[in-house]
C-alpha cells in the first residue's frame, strides 16, 4: 500500500536518530516509552489533524522469542495485543497497511518480560497504535528490529546494531514510495 505521506513514530530519540541521519526530511514524532504515551501521541496527532492522508509507522527496537530472529533483522508486525491482560479482555489488533519486504511477525505489547507461545517478538507500544488504527480508520504499521531476546540483560543488548538495521529499511521504504 503506497501513500504520499508517512508519519515515523518512534518511542525515544535514540532509536530515530540514525533514521534521522538518513532522511533528514522525514516527519519524525517521538511517542514516548510505552502504550499511553503512545495513545496518547497518536491522539494529539489525530486531533491537530496531522493524520490525514498519513501513513503513521511506528517503529523500534523488539525482543525476540524465537532464535531464528536474527539482532539486527528488521520485521513488519502484522498482529498485536496486550499481553498482560487476563485472556478474556485480550483483543488482537492488525495493521492497517503493509509498506515493508521483510518478515511479517506476530507480537505482544508488554511492560515486563513475559513467555508468550503466540508471538515471535515483544513490545510497549504497538497495541496502543493499532488499536487506535482501527478504532480511528487511521493508516499504521509497525516496523521493529530485534535488539535483544526476550529475558536478557539490557547489557547483551544489541541495540546499536538494531537501531542502524531499522534506519536502513526504512529510509528504503521513503525511497520506493
Amino acid at each position: 500500500m503506497t501513500h504520499q505521506r508517512y508519519i515515523f513514530l518512534f518511542p525515544t530519540q535514540s532509536e530515530a536518530l540514525p533514521f534521522c541521519r538518513l532522511a533528514p526530511d522525514a516527519e519524525v514524532v517521538i511517542s514516548g516509552v510505552g502504550m499511553a504515551q503512545t495513545a496518547a501521541t497518536v491522539a494529539s496527532l489525530y486531533a491537530e489533524g496531522r493524520l490525514e492522508g498519513a501513513c503513521i509507522v511506528l517503529a523500534g527496537i523488539a525482543g525476540s522469542y524465537r532464535e531464528e530472529l536474527s539482532y539486527g533483522e528488521v520485521v513488519e508486525v502484522a498482529e498485536e495485543w496486550c499481553e498482560e491482560l487476563p485472556q478474556r479482555f485480550r483483543v488482537r489488533h492488525g495493521a492497517t497497511a503493509r509498506i515493508a519486504d521483510v518478515s511479517q511477525v506476530r507480537s505482544n505489547t508488554v511492560h515486563r518480560g513475559m513467555d508468550d507461545a503466540e508471538a515471535d517478538i515483544e513490545n510497549m507500544e504497538g497495541a496502543a497504535l493499532f488499536a487506535l488504527a482501527e478504532r480511528l480508520g487511521l493508516c499504521a504499521t509497525e516496523i521493529r528490529a530485534i535488539s535483544n531476546r526476550v529475558g536478557e540483560s539490557f547489557e547483551q543488548w544489541h541495540v546499536g546494531e538494531a537501531v542502524e538495521a531499522l534506519a536502513v529499511e526504512l529510509h528504503k521504504i521513503l525511497v520506493k514510495r
